[in-house]
C-alpha cells in the first residue's frame, strides 16, 4: 500500500500555459492564455487541429465593459493554406581567425539555414512548424515564460 501511495505522489498533473494577445474585431484587445493546448495533425485530411481552454480579458476599443473569458475552443487549419516550409534557424557566423600558440586556424564564414517542411508523413516538420507558429506572436518576457513553462513540462525537476 505504501509503494502505491509513493507512486501516486510521484505522478503529478502537468499544466501547460501559453500566453496570448490579440485584437478583437472592433479593434479592442485581448490578453490571456491558452491552458493545456493540444495540437494534432491529421495526415489524411492534411489538417492541423488545436484545442484547449482560452482564458483572459477582452477590452472593447471604445472603452466599454471589460469581459472575462474562459472557454474551451477547437480550431483546425488546412496545411495547404499555409506556407509549405517554415524557417527554424537562420544563423550567420562571420570569419574566425584563431592563433593558439603558433597553431593558426582560419574558418571561412558559415551560414546555417534550417527549414522544416510541412506535409503528410512529415511528422517532425509539422510539429516544428506548429511550434514556430505558436511562438510568432510571443516577444520578450512572454516568450521567456512560455519556453520556461514548456521546458518545465518536458523535463520536470525531481524534488
Amino acid at each position: 500500500m505504501s509503494s502505491e501511495r509513493g507512486e501516486e505522489e510521484a505522478v503529478e498533473a502537468t499544466r501547460v500555459v501559453v500566453p496570448v494577445t490579440g485584437t478583437l474585431s472592433d479593434g479592442g484587445t485581448f490578453e490571456g492564455r491558452v491552458i493545456n493546448p493540444d495540437v494534432s495533425y491529421q495526415a489524411a485530411l492534411d489538417r492541423l487541429r488545436i484545442s484547449g481552454i482560452l482564458a483572459g480579458t477582452a477590452t472593447p476599443s471604445g472603452g466599454g465593459t471589460t469581459e472575462t473569458v474562459r472557454q474551451e475552443f477547437r480550431t483546425q487549419l488546412s496545411v495547404s493554406q499555409r506556407r509549405r516550409e517554415c524557417e527554424i534557424l537562420d544563423l550567420d557566423i562571420g570569419r574566425i581567425h584563431l592563433d593558439l600558440l603558433g597553431l593558426v586556424v582560419n574558418i571561412a564564414p558559415i551560414h546555417i539555414n534550417v527549414t522544416a517542411v510541412r506535409g503528410a508523413g512529415n511528422l517532425l516538420g509539422n510539429l516544428l512548424c506548429a511550434l514556430v507558429g505558436l511562438l510568432d506572436n510571443l516577444r520578450g518576457p512572454d516568450l521567456a515564460n512560455f519556453l520556461e513553462g514548456l521546458l518545465g513540462a518536458l523535463f520536470p525537476r525531481e524534488v
